[in-house]
């Protein structure tokens, strides 16, 4: 039987972001797997593309699933379709559209906003602002806004609308949550959430600021589900 840290530990990457946010977590895991997203349907709520999504990541063996921000809303939402999900990792995220700050549940009723907001701007000032911030912000600050920079601004505009839209599936969540947050999270606060760990001068990119929180957050939840589950095992 494998150990827990050798079961596959699937991430998913904040919106705009990409496979480089969890690049400690590569190097300290051997079997993260960073999946690319998939292109999603017109109008396809966000438990349907989790749905959908998990479909073709299934191994149909025991895995992990876990997620940064925006990633972190969509594999809460895939851990209820995945065959064998022993745990879901929340990394800077939320549990359910409820823990949406206020600004961001204000815009849900105007949700088509998204359909007409600048994406490719948003991308091309990212783009900008790293280059010229250069040494001034810091590394995991720059290398984010270089992510956002090279993101497909049609999966960020379907992305903000599946945020808006976000209604909590009602397929069961037999697998347990951990989350890990960071309190000087300025885009989805400390105080919205109800975090597990919370990690002091913590942003919003965790994977890369404090990886030495996130790794030892991950592995510590992993060996307690392995611990947890023999000891139900032993009970029935």
């Amino acid at each position: 039987m494998p150990m827990p840290h050798e079961l596959p530990l699937i991430l998913l990457s904040g919106m705009g972001a990409d496979e480089r946010v969890f690049a400690p977590q590569i190097a300290a895991f051997p079997n993260v797997m960073v999946p690319k997203w998939i292109a999603p349907r017109p109008r396809e709520s966000l438990p349907a593309y989790a749905e959908r999504f998990a479909r073709q990541v299934d191994s149909g063996g025991p895995c992990f699933v876990g997620g940064a921000s925006f990633g972190g809303f969509v594999a809460i939402e895939m851990a209820r379709h995945l065959r064998d999900a022993r745990a879901c990792f929340l990394i800077g995220s939320a549990r359910s559209p409820d823990q949406l700050p206020p600004k961001i549940r204000a815009l849900r009723a105007a949700n088509a906003i998204a359909r007409v907001m600048p994406f490719e701007l948003v991308s091309m000032v990212a783009a900008l602002s790293a280059g010229a911030l250069g040494s001034f912000s810091a590394p995991a600050t720059r290398q984010f806004l270089q992510q956002i920079s090279d993101a497909d601004a049609r999966f960020l505009r379907w992305a903000a609308r599946a945020v808006l839209t976000w209604q909590t599936s009602k397929v069961p969540l037999d697998a347990p949550v951990y989350h890990i947050h960071g309190d000087s999270d300025w885009i989805l606060p400390r105080r919205f959430v109800t975090p597990d760990e919370t990690v002091r001068g913590g942003g919003h990119v965790l994977s890369i600021s404090h990886a030495a929180d996130v790794n030892r957050f991950l592995r510590d939840n992993m060996a307690r589900c392995a611990v947890e589950r023999s000891h139900y095992r032993a009970l029935t």
